[in-house]
């Protein structure tokens, strides 16, 4: 190959290596990077940031990665969540169990996913046995089909069928309890569901509108 030949060569692949990396630079931020547009100022929504949020992974801490995502995002909105491997659920329930009795009276939320969603159902039983209201359950693709407790006021399971199962609960007037089937969504399997960031934005919602305060009522 000729001095001139290589040169040429060599040319064009800076060329092809510039026109990438201003391909790049021009493209949209991905929508993961861009700051979410649930994010609002803590303060102006006054948000009660005392709640009691508990995030349950599931085998080993392996998996459960959204788990982790959504604990960041919640410390961001000024909360202190707790996140815990599943088999923590027991000691994660006396803490709120004490935290209640001694007057914390804050909304309980319940996270988890694969066997933390199993055991999630656990913590909120726990707490109905000590007459103690969960306000939001929600959970991500369940290895079992378990009751919903009576004192869970809202609650969501998104699952797939061919990994996880529906809950159990008796019909509710405004819907307030649901199991959304995601088995023909693409993209979404046992280890990616509780990452999905739709899902993940409707429970952060969900959280940011019932730790809101009421509105205020007309006189």
């Amino acid at each position: 190959m000729t001095v001139r030949r290589i040169l040429l060569v060599t040319m064009l692949s800076i060329a092809a290596t510039l026109l990438a990396a201003a391909t790049l630079l021009a493209a949209p931020i991905p929508s993961r990077l861009e700051t979410p547009s649930i994010l609002a100022d803590v303060q102006a929504r006054n948000l009660n940031t005392n709640a009691q949020i508990v995030l349950m992974r599931g085998l080993a801490n392996v998996f459960s990665r959204g788990m982790d995502e959504m604990a960041t995002t919640l410390t961001g909105h000024g909360f202190t969540p707790r996140l815990i491997n599943h088999r923590g659920w027991q000691v994660a329930a006396d803490t709120i169990v004490q935290n209640y009795r001694n007057g914390n009276r804050a909304p309980i939320i319940i996270i988890g996913h694969s066997l933390g969603a199993n055991a999630a159902f656990s913590l909120a039983a726990r707490l109905q046995s000590q007459n103690i209201p969960v306000a939001y359950l929600a959970v991500f693709d369940p290895t079992q089909s378990l009751a919903v407790p009576s004192n869970v006021d809202t609650f969501v399971n998104f699952y797939l069928n061919r990994t996880g199962r529906p809950a159990r609960f008796s019909a509710t007037r405004h819907e307030s309890k649901v199991n959304i089937n995601l088995t023909t969504s693409p993209g979404i399997s046992h280890t990616t569901i509780d990452q999905t960031r739709r899902l993940q934005d409707i429970v952060i919602n969900r959280i940011l509108q019932i730790t809101e305060p009421p509105p205020a009522r007309r006189r």
